[in-house]
């Protein structure tokens, strides 16, 4: 990136592939080396001369964007929960913009006559099961065909997936509940064959939403969101969602600039370090490793009639120096204060491998999971900097003499 290490707010989307295998196992066995549980940190250290227990708290050295996509994939067993698409201004982020893409599969066999007469009819109906942004006006949202094949699983928001020809125009209100279209009668025409096939799976790739206007991001969910197909005489199959998508983009605003930003479904996870190797910190017994933030509120910011879903689950990961593996320390809510604690074993078994000079350790991450799909964030004060508004690592140790 081109912005500093120490601030870093370049949302340049950048993809990274998770690797398995020998390497990748042996780097995560190395983080943790000779730590199962928190009973056995420091273990072959327990003979030696050591003083009385202390306390310290670590303010992190360094916090920045990494620009590490969030997966906005999914399917109805894992992964991204809805497609988002629409466009919004926030007050704070700043101009965001969501396309979103529903691919589906036939939910039941086809019958007889189904095969043997042509499509006459389709519509379309779009659970919507997440607003954000104004509830006063309504989306336009124009929807296209996908033309290529596509993988939601591990797709993150920063790749890009081509679509085709405009199949229609829809105003959608920006509240939640189900949305009812109905496919032009050309397109009907057009995709009869495919929709009447053995292959459609493989044939038929779906659609994507774009918003036109509009201040909101809407998503479509899972649950009750389907294409239905009648042929003549009323024979009706329907096709339920299987795979969701959504590519986003944000501009920030000026006001961003005063905070760093963790936001779902965007390209800005946060690498966060911590001096572990100071002089304050001498080679020792580690028996507990805390790691808290504390977040601003900034509900007084947005007007009256905007709604703003919280981000309510932030998870932590470990980094090796490979910059490729990933452990996950622990998944945890926001506090009513706007606070967040991270305490796990894994914490204190990494940093104790990292005293003894015997860790891949290269950073943690801030990320948030997958599976709430929005485009809500978190934010961290950033300008003044202090200790209160930077990550903390609290370590509670025994020095050895």
């Amino acid at each position: 990136m081109s912005q500093p290490r120490d601030r870093t707010f370049d949302l340049m989307f950048k993809t990274k592939r998770f690797f398995s295998g020998f390497l990748a196992l042996l780097s995560i066995l190395i983080l943790m080396t000779g730590c199962d549980d928190r009973t056995n940190v420091g273990i072959g250290l327990v003979d030696a001369q050591t003083e009385e227990s202390k306390v310290i708290t670590l303010s992190a050295s360094s916090l920045q964007d990494n620009g590490l996509g969030d997966v906005t994939g999914g399917n109805a067993s894992s992964g991204a929960s809805r497609a988002l698409a629409g466009v919004v201004d926030d007050p704070v982020a700043g101009h965001m913009e969501a396309v979103g893409l529903l691919d589906f599969v036939a939910s039941s066999q086809f019958g007889t006559s189904f095969l043997s007469q042509p499509v006459t009819f389709a519509d379309l109906t779009m659970s919507i099961d997440y607003v954000y942004g104004d509830t006063t006006q309504p989306v336009t949202l124009e929807m296209y065909q996908v033309n290529e094949s596509w993988i939601s699983a591990f797709t993150r928001a920063d790749t890009t997936i081509g679509t085709g020809a405009l199949v229609l125009t829809t105003t959608i209100p920006a509240v939640e509940g189900d949305h009812v279209v109905t496919l032009p009668a050309e397109w009907v025409s057009a995709f009869d064959g495919i929709l009447r096939s053995s292959t459609f799976t493989d044939d038929f790739h779906g659609f994507a939403l774009r918003a036109t206007s509009g201040n909101a991001i809407l998503g479509v969910g899972f649950s009750g969101t389907s294409l239905r197909a009648s042929s003549t005489p009323g024979d009706t199959v329907s096709f339920s969602l299987s795979k969701v998508f959504t590519s986003s983009s944000r501009i920030p605003s000026s006001a961003s600039s005063e905070y760093l930003l963790l936001q779902d479904g965007a390209a800005n996870g946060l690498d966060v370090s911590f001096p572990f190797l100071s002089e304050e910190f001498p080679e020792a017994l580690v028996h507990r490793v805390l790691v808290r933030l504390n977040t601003v509120d900034l509900s007084d910011l947005y007007p009256s009639g905007f709604n703003r879903p919280v981000v309510s689950l932030i998870g932590l990961r470990v980094v090796a120096d490979d910059d490729v593996t990933r452990l996950v320390v622990e998944e945890v809510g926001v506090a009513s204060d706007g606070s967040l604690t991270f305490d796990n074993t894994i914490l204190t078994n990494v940093v104790q491998s990292v005293n003894l000079d015997k860790s891949s350790l290269d950073r943690f991450e801030l990320y948030l999971p997958s599976n709430q799909s929005g485009v809500g964030f978190l934010a961290i004060q950033f300008g003044a900097i202090s200790s209160e508004s930077l990550p903390r690592a609290i370590v509670t140790f025994t020095p050895l003499k």
